[in-house]
């Protein structure tokens, strides 16, 4: 009935043959790629480490009121060691213990499981020192802060635990609700982790210098509290 339909001389057939020899290719592919997959395991691996940071150089504020219950720094005050010499001695050992655990975990993503982090890991390791700088500052002014080891102990477990859960250090931040991700912008593992997607996409170093501030800024906030608390005290043993 078609080709009774033809005006103009068309030729039916022709058109039909060139439609039943017509070929539409269809291509499975799927959006995300290993190279991604990569990139949001090592991002959660450092996000992962960036809390055990944070635990490791708590050791140092429950070292300094451990030995403020056992009564050990008395006993060193009577040696020719100053109060300020001691916990600036702890605070560079604790700094040392953290960046070397910084150190092997890098190690490790590098030689151990080949993992490529889509960073520089000079530039890793920059980032994290400077986290491990703002850690033990930060242990400081807990240790000063708190009244007695077990205090300390469990503020840190909750307080350690919770701001890594907030920020996006051990999930995604993308996938919490809008008021969440409000919250984690003022927590310092979220500026970590926040330069470490900026550098893996491509970002370069001065993309990341607010980032870079903030933690500083962090870092500056507890140095300035840890010191308030220990000139506070006129008194070496009221302190420590």
């Amino acid at each position: 009935m078609i080709q009774a339909s033809e005006k103009g001389g068309q030729d039916f057939t022709k058109y039909a043959s060139t439609f039943d020899h017509s070929k539409i290719s269809v291509t499975q592919k799927t959006s995300s790629n290993q190279q991604d997959v990569v990139l949001m395991m090592s991002t959660q691996i450092l996000g992962f480490l960036c809390m055990m940071l944070l635990y490791a150089a708590g050791n140092l504020g429950e070292l300094i009121l451990q030995e403020k219950e056992d009564g050990t720094f008395y006993r060193l005050m009577s040696t020719p060691l100053s109060s300020k010499a001691y916990l600036f001695g702890n605070a560079l050992f604790s700094l040392a213990v953290v960046v070397t655990e910084v150190v092997i975990c890098l190690t490790a993503m590098r030689f151990v499981f080949g993992i490529d982090p889509g960073v520089s890991y000079l530039a890793l390791f920059g980032i994290l020192f400077v986290f491990s700088v703002m850690a033990v500052l930060l242990s400081l002014a807990l240790g000063f802060t708190a009244t007695s080891r077990k205090s300390v102990s469990g503020l840190q477990m909750i307080l350690f635990t919770l701001t890594s859960l907030l920020s996006g250090a051990l999930i995604p931040v993308e996938i919490m609700p809008a008021f969440m991700q409000k919250v984690a912008e003022f927590l310092p593992q979220y500026w970590v982790m926040n330069a470490i997607t900026t550098l893996q996409q491509n970002g370069g170093l001065a993309s990341i210098s607010l980032n870079i501030a903030i933690i500083l800024g962090y870092a500056l906030l507890f140095f300035c509290i840890a010191s308030y608390k220990f000139t506070k005290n006129n008194r070496v043993n009221s302190f420590v």
